[in-house]
């Protein structure tokens, strides 16, 4: 715990923020309070890491959190009354609090994991970095910076929620490239190079595990986000084959999906529903250039549609029991730079994200009449991209509309967390 006056703090954060850009390993900006100084009687200092940018310092008020625990081991807490049905939920993690970027002491992460807990997140997506691309020998490797911390992150963890699940997950950005207007697979994506060395990372995070305190942790499963996407990917099905074969049937093997049935069509999700035993498809950067998605009652729309194909493929597929977590937005408007806004947290927000997963849940209730394979509650959780700004206290100051999450947190109780 760094303990400084906060007039001072201030007065460093202008020396620092032209001293200092960090590395990042992950896939978005981050924005993450941490209470620095809890003798503060007029708030504690909020230190905030913008990725790749500079460090700065400011006041905030000050986040306690609590644990609670009822006879079931389950956590309880968060905001709003009424009991919590919906439990099973994923969470996509900082990458900065896995390789040290932003540095944690141990009651740090405590306070991360009861907050966790707080809203209902049984998996954590732990983002430990991306995967190398290249054309030598280290392709698909991982390197190791990106996950310094994940050990001792591990061992706090358990101590404070053995309930929660950790879900290593490795980025890959370049799935493809474009050429004279149209998309071109990356040769290098999916060789045999490739598919060994990521089956060797799932290997170290699952079955070997990484050292910490002169002992192993091993993550409860992987996640791949392999990006952008290719319709019905035979490459990329090949390539998750054979990192399965690395993997117990006990492990969590997930992958991010995309939405959109021309990308993957029902039979493809049938297909790696067989091959994963947790599927997320990333509900959200679904307006613009076109899109039918352009109002909040669309939106509810995409997620009825989308909920109920996914659900009915994973039915049908060779591994009934594969779950679903489709993701809800939590971040600021997003724009393209040719001024096309992809994302509007007006419209893709979690309150129309539960409202339409509420309208699919109770198609299927009606369609497991003909279909008893179907998850008799539609799915098995839902999960939050970004976690860091969902838990953000105040106006987002790297927005320049200055969204309060406040609402978002909210909505994930009362819509989502407490849906029948």
């Amino acid at each position: 715990m760094i303990k400084r006056k906060a007039a001072k703090l201030l007065m460093l954060a202008v020396m620092l923020s032209s001293l200092f850009t960090l590395p990042a390993y992950g896939m978005e900006e981050t924005n993450v309070p941490m209470i620095i100084d809890a003798n503060n009687t007029s708030g504690s200092v909020e230190w905030t890491v913008k990725r790749s940018e500079e460090i700065t310092w400011k006041q905030t008020e000050e986040i306690t959190y609590a644990a609670k625990w009822n006879e079931a081991g389950i956590g309880t807490g968060g905001d709003g009354a009424g009991k919590a049905f919906q439990v099973n939920n994923t969470a996509y993690l900082n990458s900065y609090w896995f390789s040290g970027a932003e540095p944690l002491t141990d009651q740090q992460m405590r306070e991360r994991v009861l907050e966790l807990q707080k809203y209902k997140i049984k998996y954590q997506l732990a983002d430990i970095g991306i995967l190398v691309a290249s054309e030598d020998e280290f392709n698909g490797t991982l390197p190791e910076d990106g996950y310094s911390e994940l050990g001792r992150w591990m061992k706090i963890s358990r101590e404070t929620d053995p309930a929660q699940k950790i879900i290593a997950t490795v980025n890959y950005g370049k799935r493809y490239f474009w050429q004279n207007g149209q998309r071109v697979s990356n040769p290098s994506f999916g060789t045999s190079v490739y598919n060994n060395n990521l089956r060797a990372v799932a290997d170290l995070l699952v079955n070997q595990g990484v050292e910490f305190g002169g002992k192993l942790y091993k993550a409860d499963g992987v996640q791949l986000d392999i990006e952008g996407f290719l319709p019905n990917d035979p490459v990329l099905k090949a390539t998750a084959q054979f990192v399965r074969t690395a993997l117990s049937d006990t492990a969590i093997y997930s992958i991010a999906s995309p939405a959109d049935p021309a990308v993957w069509s029902n039979a493809y999700v049938s297909e790696m529903a067989g091959i994963f035993n947790m599927l997320n498809p990333m509900m959200y950067d679904q307006l613009g250039w076109g899109s039918p998605t352009n109002s909040p009652e669309t939106y509810q729309q995409l997620w009825k549609t989308t909920i109920i194909r996914y659900a009915h493929a994973i039915a049908n597929s060779s591994r009934p029991d594969t779950m679903l977590n489709p993701t809800m937005p939590a971040y600021e408007k997003k724009t393209a730079e040719d001024g096309t806004v992809y994302h509007d947290p007006a419209i893709e927000n979690i309150y129309n994200a539960a409202k339409g997963l509420k309208m699919a849940r109770d198609q299927l209730a009606i369609d497991r009449k003909t279909n008893p394979k179907l998850n008799k509650n539609g799915l098995n959780g839902a999960g939050i991209f970004w976690w860091s700004k969902f838990i953000l206290v105040g106006p987002d100051l790297n927005d320049p509309e200055g969204h309060d999450y406040a609402p978002d947190r909210q909505w994930w109780m009362k819509e989502w967390v407490q849906q029948k």
